[in-house]
């Protein structure tokens, strides 16, 4: 009993003796000074680069807004940036940036500048979130993490993860040919309603939006991207997969006017509404009635104005008629504008005489007839939307009275377009 009570004492004196207050450190050096080397790397980065660096900058909390490119050149404490999102490619803007302790190291863009805060502005309306959201964009961000060419960043509000790239040739020169690819992107011809091919074996489908968003399909998956244009076409935010195949960039062949991966040329497939749509355009002689008596005729040419909006462009009248397209009638709308100091309004004629601007009210151009000419043309009636009222006639209005600013005539009762 005596020997187990020594060598459980012994064993004791042995762990406490082992037991000290000092604990071995895992670092040379301290958190604040590892952190102040990993600032200073940063900077250097950053200021090292001979042409800067281009930021692909996606604004709002899912990418709603689609992806702009941004070119900046760093020096010790400010930045010029220019981008995509100006109509000048050379147009740039300085001011000042700090690199922080907080959350991670992080760049922050301190002072205004018209550029990197654009997106961030929380009066921008246009943006979608309206007043004190505006497009919901970031202006500082974590550095999640860095090599030679590329720099990581995290929005510290969106929480969305953008790429820094180190520049290969001049920031005018890199953002004019991403201009000429927005520019072949958005004149593409309007027919057409998406794109299709073969990748990786899959068929795959590409529909491109408003937004700069793009919809890729294959089977029975689909999925819409945020997309930047690049110099050679179009670059997703992130990848979308085609039978195990990751595929993030599609290149744009304008003499084609569609898309090119693995060397294959994508078929254009139009929407089936141009056909009908861009058939209504031709010359027209448009007859109206300026009072109950005043019979007038005027010849008029409609033109392909925005298909996506189905409106068209009407030339030989003094003001802009607001004429579309109706899909579900397959005949000619004009519907009411509120302009602010004038409206194209609707208005009865007969009756109490009431007129609106009430929007998506309207005249639709009813088919008819001629029994003795056999002449088809097209009456102008109500379209339905106006409730108990039936309008008759546009006119040019404002708050204080007839409109007389374009010039002509203000009133254009039981309209009528005979083709040519």
């Amino acid at each position: 009993m005596k020997k187990i009570l020594f060598y459980t004492t012994c064993l004791v004196a042995l762990i406490l003796q082992g037991c000290t207050n000092e604990v071995d450190d895992l670092f040379d050096q301290s958190a604040q000074d590892r952190m102040n080397e990993e600032l200073r790397v940063c900077k250097e980065l950053l200021t090292s680069a001979e042409n800067g660096w281009v930021l692909e900058y996606y604004p709002g909390v899912n990418q709603e807004h689609g992806g702009y490119t941004i070119t900046m050149k760093f020096d010790s404490q400010q930045v010029t940036a220019a981008s995509d999102l100006m109509d000048d490619p050379s147009e740039t803007y300085s001011s000042y940036y700090s690199l922080k302790s907080d959350m991670g190291p992080t760049l922050n863009f301190d002072t205004y500048n018209k550029i990197l805060h654009y997106w961030a502005d929380p009066y921008r309306p246009e943006g979608g979130g309206g007043n004190g959201k505006g497009y919901e964009g970031d202006y500082e961000f974590v550095i999640m993490s860095h090599t030679d060419n590329e720099i990581v960043l995290k929005g510290k509000k969106r929480k969305t993860v953008m790429h820094m790239y180190k520049l290969e040739e001049a920031s005018e020169s890199y953002l004019s040919k991403i201009k000429t690819m927005e520019s072949s992107l958005e004149n593409r011809p309007v027919m057409i309603n998406y794109f299709e091919g073969t990748v990786n074996g899959q068929s795959l489908t590409v529909a491109l939006a408003k937004g700069r968003q793009a919809t890729l399909q294959t089977g029975d998956k689909s999925q819409t991207i945020s997309y930047l244009c690049t110099a050679e076409g179009i670059h997703l935010y992130e990848s979308f997969d085609v039978g195990g195949m990751p595929l993030t960039d599609l290149a744009w062949d304008d003499g084609q006017k569609t898309f090119i991966v693995e060397g294959q040329a994508f078929t254009q497939v139009n929407d089936p509404v141009y056909a009908p749509y861009a058939a209504l355009c031709g010359t027209y002689t448009m007859v109206y009635y300026t009072s109950s008596t005043n019979r007038k005729e005027v010849t008029i040419t409609v033109n392909e104005g925005n298909f996506t909006e189905r409106s068209y462009t009407v030339e030989g009248l003094t003001f802009p008629l607001p004429l579309y397209y109706n899909e579900e009638n397959d005949t000619f709308e004009i519907l009411t504008v509120n302009a602010g100091t004038y409206y194209f309004a609707i208005w009865e004629v007969t009756g109490d005489g009431y007129l609106t601007w009430a929007e998506g009210v309207g005249l639709i151009g009813k088919k008819v007839v001629d029994e003795e000419t056999q002449e088809t043309y097209y009456s102008f009636v109500d379209n339905g939307v106006w409730g108990t009222y039936t309008g008759r006639a546009l006119i040019i209005y404002s708050p204080n009275g007839w409109y007389y600013g374009f010039g002509g005539d203000v009133q254009y009762r039981n309209i009528e377009f005979h083709k040519q």
